[in-house]
């Protein structure tokens, strides 16, 4: 088996720098927003993706979500819309990859659902590739559930190879 491909969505450069330094094995490949990702996508074999859920460095420009849309579902302050689509913006990502045909793509999301049950539970059944790691993952755990997820031991097949 060649290499897995991991690509790492983040606005920052931390998640590709530890697991990069912790978690041997994958080649990894990063783009900093969501459009970039699918750009990579599109040109490139990708088995698995390690999401962010908060942008909130990269220009409002580079956000996906309507922020006029956002901005009405938030009584008209284009502050707290600005801040919502920055907070969720991971999950503006995975929405964008299943309109352009990768939903199948298996996703760790990295972001704590402990005390949202239902919310994930949601989003699961939008997006069944999805798993998600809270923010004091250690790497053994990380790599254990991308070896999961690229054996299909994770309840998924691993992603088509191209």
């Amino acid at each position: 088996m060649t290499e897995p491909h991991v690509l790492i969505i983040e606005d920052g450069d931390e998640y590709l720098q530890s697991l990069t330094r912790f978690v041997k094995g994958p080649s990894y490949l990063q783009a900093h927003n969501g459009r970039e990702a699918l750009r990579v996508l599109e040109s490139t074999r990708v088995d698995l993706i390690y999401l962010d859920m908060r942008f909130d460095r990269i220009p409002d420009a580079e956000l996906m979500g309507d922020h006029a849309a956002a901005t009405r579902e938030h009584n008209g302050d284009p502050v707290r819309a600005l801040k919502h689509l920055q907070n969720n913006q991971g999950l503006y990502i995975l929405d964008a990859l299943e309109r352009h045909g990768l939903g199948g793509v298996a996703v760790i999301l990295a972001y704590d659902f402990s005390r949202q049950h239902k919310r994930y539970e949601n989003l699961l059944r939008a997006h069944p590739t999805l798993r998600w790691v809270p923010d004091a993952v250690t790497p053994a755990d990380i790599r254990a559930l991308m070896n999961d997820f690229l054996d299909g031991r994770a309840g998924l097949e691993p992603a088509a190879k191209g």
